[in-house]
C-alpha cells in the first residue's frame, strides 16, 4: 500500500512539472514559435532524454543490442505517431480556437491514453469494481473538461468583444479542423499507449541489471525521439515558409536558451517522474498514473495561466465556471486514488 501511494504522489510531482513547463517559453523574446519549439525539441527530446538515460542506464547500449527489431520498434513508432499529434494540435488549435481545441484534444489524450491502456492489459478486469470506478473517474474527467472547455470559449468571447480584437484563425474550415482535433488527440495520447505497450525492453533492461526505478528510461530515450525528429521536421518548414531561422542570431539569444533549457528539463523531467511512479503503482499504474498525471497537469497549467493574466478581463460567471471545471479534475485525482488502493 505505501509503495502504490508513494507511486501516486510521484505522480503528482510529474504533473506539477508537467503543467509548469510551458512556462519559461512565455518569457522568451524575439523568437518565432518555430525558434523556441526547434530548442526545446532538441534539447528535451534528445539532448537531455538521452543523457538521463545513460545515466540512469549504464548498461543502456548493450540493452539496445540485445533487443529485437519488435521490440525497439514499438517504442519508435508510438513516438513518431505522438510528434505528429504534436504538429496536429498546433494545427488543430489554429483551426477552431484554443478554448475548443484544447478541449476537445485533452479531453480524448486524457479518456483515450487511460482506457487502451486498460482494455489491452486488463481486458477481464473492466467490470471490476477497480475497472468500473476507473471508467467512472473517466466519464467525470471528461465533464470536467467539457466545463473548463465552455469556460475558455466564454473567455474568449469576453476578452475579443471588450477589446475589440478579432482571434486569428486558420483558413481551415471549422469541420476539416475538427477532425484534425480529434486525429491529434488520438495520436498525442500514443505516449502513454507505447510506453504501456514497451514492457518487453523494461523487462529486458532489468535482466540486463538496469534500476527497478529507471528501467522505463529505456523507452522514453527511444520514444521521444522519434517523437522529436516529426517536431524538428514541422519546425524546419517553417523556418523555410517564415525566413525565421536567423532568429537565433539576435540579442538575447543565449537568455532565451537558458530559459528554454530550464523548460525541457522540466518537460523530459515529468515523464521520467511518471514512468517511475506509475511502474510503482503496479499493472494499473499506466492507466490509474496517466489519468492522475494529465488531469493534474491541466489544473496546473491553468493555475499558472490564471496567475499570469489569461483570465483577464472575463466576468465572474465565467471565472467560476472555469473554477468548476478545475474542481472536477481534481475530484477525479481523488477518483484515481480510491481505484489504486481496490
Amino acid at each position: 500500500m505505501d509503495k502504490l501511494m508513494t507511486g501516486l504522489l510521484i505522480v503528482v510531482v510529474a504533473s506539477v512539472l508537467q503543467g509548469s513547463f510551458m512556462v519559461p517559453m512565455s518569457y522568451v523574446r524575439k523568437w518565432k514559435w518555430e525558434n523556441s519549439w526547434a530548442v526545446f525539441s532538441i534539447l528535451a527530446m534528445i539532448v537531455f532524454n538521452w543523457a538521463l538515460a545513460w545515466l540512469s542506464i549504464p548498461s543502456l547500449a548493450q540493452i539496445y543490442k540485445s533487443a529485437s527489431v519488435s521490440t525497439l520498434g514499438v517504442p519508435a513508432v508510438f513516438g513518431a505517431c505522438w510528434g505528429i499529434g504534436a504538429v496536429c494540435f498546433g494545427l488543430g488549435m489554429a483551426a477552431v480556437g484554443f478554448a475548443l481545441g484544447y478541449a476537445i484534444i485533452m479531453g480524448i489524450v486524457l479518456s483515450f491514453g487511460a482506457f487502451i491502456p486498460m482494455v489491452v492489459l486488463h481486458p477481464n478486469d473492466i467490470l471490476s469494481s477497480k475497472g468500473i470506478l476507473i471508467l467512472v473517474g473517466l466519464a467525470v474527467m471528461v465533464v470536467g473538461i467539457a466545463v473548463f472547455g465552455l469556460a475558455g470559449i466564454r473567455k474568449e468571447k469576453e476578452q475579443g468583444e471588450k477589446t475589440g480584437a478579432i482571434t486569428e484563425t486558420s483558413t481551415l474550415s471549422i469541420r476539416v479542423g475538427l477532425v484534425i482535433c480529434i486525429a491529434a488527440g488520438i495520436l498525442s495520447c500514443l505516449t502513454n499507449v507505447g510506453f504501456s505497450m514497451s514492457q518487453p525492453l523494461i523487462d529486458l533492461a532489468l535482466r540486463q541489471n538496469a534500476s527497478e526505478k529507471w528501467a522505463s528510461n529505456s523507452v522514453w530515450a527511444i520514444l521521444f525521439t522519434f517523437g522529436g525528429i516529426a517536431n524538428l521536421s514541422y519546425c524546419g518548414y517553417l523556418f523555410v515558409k517564415n525566413k525565421s531561422f536567423g532568429a537565433y542570431r539576435q540579442a538575447g539569444s543565449f537568455r532565451n536558451l537558458m530559459l528554454l533549457a530550464f523548460m525541457s528539463l522540466m518537460w523530459i523531467g515529468s515523464f521520467v517522474l511518471y514512468g517511475l511512479g506509475a511502474r510503482m503503482m503496479g499493472d494499473w499504474g499506466t492507466v490509474i498514473g496517466w489519468s492522475a498525471f494529465i488531469a493534474l497537469s491541466i489544473t496546473i497549467a491553468s493555475i499558472w495561466g490564471f496567475a499570469q493574466g489569461e483570465w483577464a478581463r472575463t466576468s465572474p460567471a465565467t471565472r467560476k465556471l472555469m473554477a468548476a471545471g478545475l474542481a472536477i479534475l481534481v475530484l477525479v485525482i481523488f477518483i484515481f486514488a480510491c481505484g489504486n488502493v481496490i
